[in-house]
């Protein structure tokens, strides 16, 4: 983990945020000029929508239930973002620049899948060095020792000494605060319980998808089938590590309010899909 205040100006979140975004918009540049579309239109969609779209990554754990709950017992999450949130908003913004622009809605969100992929990833690489979206804990717990042991380590049999990828976040992460909170550390105890560093498991998943759908462009395929498949990628990886992820709050049979999420945003892919496949077998 790298370093940082809680009023600090610049932190390594905040940075590879801004990296990100610069290389998704670049990135979605060049793609603009090979599928025929002005670049211009991205210089305004890219940075209009991610504006707009901060909105919707603060106000998602504002609604959710898991998330409200687990803030309430922990204090240490106040003012978090969820990239779900974000996304869920940024949809409909391209959606409304598109009809004003009189762009096709499908083929934007074609172009920006892959550089949305790249983002996320760079966005990983900022939550592990800023020690956020931590995971659960990669050893065995002693029975009693905590009440809320469902919350900190969902799937025991990947939790024991031999899972060396496990790492430990220091004093004053939010890993730390939590074990410290539950009772599973003492407080002056110099970094957290060992855990899963899910940031690089998705940050590894992001890389395999990336590649996975830069196949798929080289294929013949309706507008909005890239896009479709971006979502459903995702929030199918999201779903699968989040059962090993702590930093959410559980609100029903061990699952979260993003596993919900994620389930709702397959379903509507598996719908879309079958629609667009409907309108080009009409067409």
């Amino acid at each position: 983990m790298w370093p940082t205040t809680v009023d600090a100006l610049v932190t390594p979140y905040g940075v590879m945020l801004v990296v990100g975004l610069l290389l998704a918009w670049g990135y979605a540049r060049t793609r603009a000029v090979a599928v025929g579309i002005e670049p211009s239109h991205v210089d305004l969609a890219v940075p209009l929508i991610f504006l707009l779209s901060i909105a919707g990554a603060r106000l998602l754990p504002v609604v959710s239930p898991g998330e409200s709950m687990f803030a309430a017992g922990s204090g240490v999450f106040s003012g978090r973002s969820r990239l779900l949130g974000l996304a869920l908003v940024a949809a409909p913004a391209l959606f409304v620049y598109c009809r004003v622009a009189r762009l096709g809605y499908r083929c934007m969100l074609d172009l920006l899948a892959l550089p949305a992929i790249l983002w996320l990833a760079c966005v990983r690489v900022g939550c592990f060095l800023a020690g956020c979206c931590w995971g659960d804990v990669a050893q065995r717990l002693e029975a009693g020792r905590s009440t809320s042991v469902a919350q900190v380590q969902t799937l025991p049999w990947l939790s024991s000494d031999w899972f060396w990828p496990a790492i430990a976040f220091p004093a004053g992460s939010p890993a730390h605060a939590q074990h410290g909170y539950l009772g599973l550390i003492d407080a002056s105890t110099a970094e957290s319980l060992p855990v899963h560093p899910t940031q690089l498991y998705e940050l590894a998943y992001l890389a395999v998808l990336w590649w996975l759908l830069r196949i798929i462009t080289s294929r013949n395929m309706p507008p909005g089938y890239l896009a479709v498949a971006a979502v459903a990628g995702y929030a199918l990886g999201r779903f699968v590590l989040e059962f090993l992820r702590a930093d959410s709050g559980i609100i029903l049979a061990n699952l979260t309010f993003t596993q919900f999420l994620c389930a709702a945003l397959l379903a509507g892919c598996m719908f879309t899909f079958r629609k667009i496949r409907g309108v080009e077998s009409v067409a």
